[in-house]
């Protein structure tokens, strides 16, 4: 029927309807894909030569070897960390639930400047973990600042919230009564976790880490105030670059090939099986 669609909703109403999305269109256009055209654009001053430049520099393979490593290695710890807080979150009594997630939210509230100063001033040579190590007479004079394990003790703190709450979301799903079915039918409690539970909030342990890998590859701050001058990231490259080297050409073409290879992870995201899904693996 003419002025219909296929679904047999009016054409005006539909035109209507999708006349809706036009600010969000107009906002998702200004503030990400302009952006993101400037910076491509950019990097394609003079054709390639840029991405040439950037991948001949000596510090290109180690800047991207310190990335991947120390993003692996956070998330890692961060996802089993964080699977841990969420299974006492969610083990916990119904009244406590809230503070404990109050809890978990809290490091949101405090300024990534303030959490990372705060790791310096612990790991420092007169710090508290220092000072309590020379107490309980650990040999040498341990450095704790200034490393790649200072490094990834601040960026931990910072992604942890970010790992607990996908993982809580999946495990607040679960059916409270599915670990004793299983016990009725004789498995142990260790196995009820292992073969019923892990299973069934793997999604969750799969949103976690895709999301807390992401944000490990953009950290800026931390390896500045906690790492050494071999702990530089991606992010750090990006702002050599841009600020001391002023090769905006490099800098554009680098950011862009970081941020080709998270869409890529996105995209391996997508084909991961989501809640209830496991069934037709």
């Amino acid at each position: 029927m003419a002025g219909r669609l296929t679904g047999g909703v009016p054409f005006r109403e539909a035109l209507a309807r999708a006349s809706l999305l036009v600010p969000l269109c107009v906002v998702y256009a200004l503030l990400l894909v302009w952006p993101l055209a400037l910076l491509a654009r950019t990097s394609l001053e003079g054709g390639l030569a840029a991405y040439g430049d950037v991948v001949r520099t000596p510090l290109f393979r180690p800047v991207m070897v310190n990335t991947l490593v120390i993003s692996a290695v956070t998330t890692a710890i961060a996802v089993v960390l964080g699977y841990l807080c969420a299974a006492a979150i969610w083990r916990a009594p119904a009244g406590l639930r809230p503070l404990a997630v109050a809890l978990v939210l809290l490091p949101f509230w405090t300024a990534v400047l303030v959490k990372n100063f705060a790791w310096a001033a612990l790991l420092q040579d007169n710090g508290v973990f220092n000072t309590l190590l020379r107490k309980l007479g650990a040999p040498g004079h341990p450095a704790l600042l200034h490393n790649r394990f200072a490094v990834i003790v601040g960026m931990v703190h910072y992604v942890l919230p970010y790992a607990v709450l996908p993982i809580f979301a999946t495990m607040s799903s679960l059916d409270a009564r599915l670990e004793r079915a299983a016990a009725s039918l004789g498995a142990s409690r260790a196995a009820a976790i292992w073969f019923v539970i892990v299973p069934l909030t793997l999604p969750g342990v799969y949103a976690a880490t895709l999301l807390v890998f992401i944000i490990c590859t953009g950290f800026f701050i931390t390896p500045v105030i906690l790492g050494g001058p071999r702990d530089m990231m991606a992010a750090n490259l990006v702002d050599l670059y841009a600020r001391q080297l002023v090769d905006f050409r490099a800098a554009s073409a680098l950011a862009v090939m970081i941020i080709v290879g998270v869409s890529l992870l996105v995209s391996v995201y997508q084909w991961l099986p989501k809640e209830g899904q496991f069934g037709r693996l």
